[in-house]
């Protein structure tokens, strides 16, 4: 099952599932981000028709890719998904440098655990939604560094507690096959880990290793301008024998900007399934295997696993 802020729901349910979008962000440092930052009422009115487009567009579950510290809002996500009809998918976990609040650098891998186990199990405050996965973050460079590395274990330790899989944003291929790294010394099965951003990475191989290790290979920033740049990586990653059962597509789009006027530059959320699935099926890539890979692909990914 996946578990939505509205309850779990099942394949049939999840239908059509964009794994990384974003409904608001605030980039605003040390953790300080709180909800008076922001009007709910507006991101509502600005973000709503958005969702409704994409709806239409055949769109059902969408998955908000902000943790806390950085624009979880469980109370905008339930209201959002109650007007919108669609169904919203939040997260535990935190992100990274300079997003954290100070206590984190203070915590142990298992404090940080406990607080993610504890709201997989009790609900995010009182606001009644439960997190459908983990959300992380990698920094930037070739390795893992100290923090981070904390970050992941915790993540790690939560995933084998509670079912949940992780995703984590990743830039390059170098921090993913660290990352690997640190999973297979673990025991931990790669297949509850999603490389976000897989699109960053230069090394086709990484990514052949890493899918082939069962991590799942997250191509996104899928958006007008960059249709050939992505079928062009599309068919790349098929011939350097990357399964197509490991690729999940999305966007990274949206989303609401806490500090810039009205939300600042929104952008619609529906032409990965309007525009870009017809133009890569007419440059060849298979109808069939585009739609796994917005459909079974991301909900095997997304699902909760025993």
């Amino acid at each position: 099952m996946l578990q939505t802020v509205t309850g779990l729901i099942n394949e049939k349910e999840a239908g059509t599932l964009l794994v990384h979008e974003h409904i608001l962000v605030g980039f605003i440092e040390d953790g300080k981000l709180s909800p008076k930052d922001y009007d709910r009422d507006e991101v509502v009115a600005m973000i709503l028709p958005l969702l409704l487009q994409l709806k239409e567009a055949g769109c059902s579950t969408f998955v908000d890719c902000a943790p806390e510290y950085l624009g979880r809002d469980p109370y905008l996500l339930k209201e959002l998904a109650a007007k919108s009809g669609l169904h919203l998918v939040t997260n535990t976990g935190f992100y990274k440098a300079p997003y954290l609040p100070p206590f984190v650098y203070q915590a142990t891998e298992q404090d940080l655990a406990d607080l993610w186990i504890r709201e997989a199990r009790n609900g995010i405050g009182d606001s009644g939604v439960f997190p459908g996965y983990i959300k992380i973050a990698l920094n930037d460079g070739t390795s893992i560094n100290e923090t981070q590395q904390k970050i992941l274990r915790a993540a790690i330790r939560t995933s084998l507690e509670t079912g949940l899989p992780i995703q984590c944003h990743t830039i390059g291929g170098d921090t993913a096959l660290h990352a690997g790294e640190i999973m297979k010394q673990a025991g931990f099965d790669r297949e509850r880990f999603i490389w976000v951003h897989a699109q960053t990475g230069k090394d086709l191989a990484v990514h052949q290793q890493l899918a082939a290790d069962g991590m799942w290979i997250s191509i996104d920033s899928i958006l007008p301008g960059t249709y050939d740049k992505h079928v062009d990586l599309l068919q790349q990653l098929l011939a350097h024998g990357v399964s197509g059962d490991r690729i999940l597509l999305s966007q990274d789009t949206g989303w609401y900007t806490v500090g810039e006027e009205r939300g600042g530059n929104l952008r619609p959320y529906h032409h990965l399934l309007t525009d870009f699935l017809p133009y890569a099926a007419e440059k060849g890539l298979d109808e069939h295997w585009l739609q796994q890979c917005v459909t079974r692909n991301p909900y095997q990914a997304m699902r909760i696993r025993s």
